[in-house]
């Protein structure tokens, strides 16, 4: 059985879609616009999920995360914010949850990546 594919328009101005286009003529990763704006989209969403790691490896955390984080170090229970995180992450590593975090992650790139091939053969229709 076929999955159903939805159509979905967006507006999107001249500008844009001349940035969108300039940016693909120098990328042929994307088969077409509509493979590349989900693909962004789908990124957006993984990175907005996580929510504390950005694209070049720095820490951006929520903002409730960092005032709490903020607010332990000025009672000194932490040398530094950078030191708070470190602890922080190797407690996450010790009760496995970072384990379990990429595990998850990765199923549901698997799961991605099996949508983004169905979309690639209904593009090619």
């Amino acid at each position: 059985m076929t999955e159903k594919n939805e159509k979905l328009t967006i507006r999107i101005s001249n500008e844009e879609l001349e940035e969108i286009d300039s940016f693909l003529s120098y990328n042929s990763n994307y088969a077409s616009r509509s493979e590349f704006i989900r693909l962004a989209v789908l990124e957006y969403i993984s990175i907005k999920r996580v929510g504390i790691i950005t694209k070049n490896n720095s820490i951006h955390p929520d903002p409730v995360i960092e005032k709490a984080v903020s607010r332990m170090v000025a009672a000194g229970f932490y040398k530094s914010i950078d030191s708070a995180y470190e602890e922080i992450i190797k407690e996450a590593w010790r009760h496995n949850l970072i384990s379990e975090m990429l595990k998850n992650t990765d199923d549901e790139y698997s799961k991605i990546e099996k949508i983004l091939e169905g979309e690639k053969k209904y593009d090619k229709q």
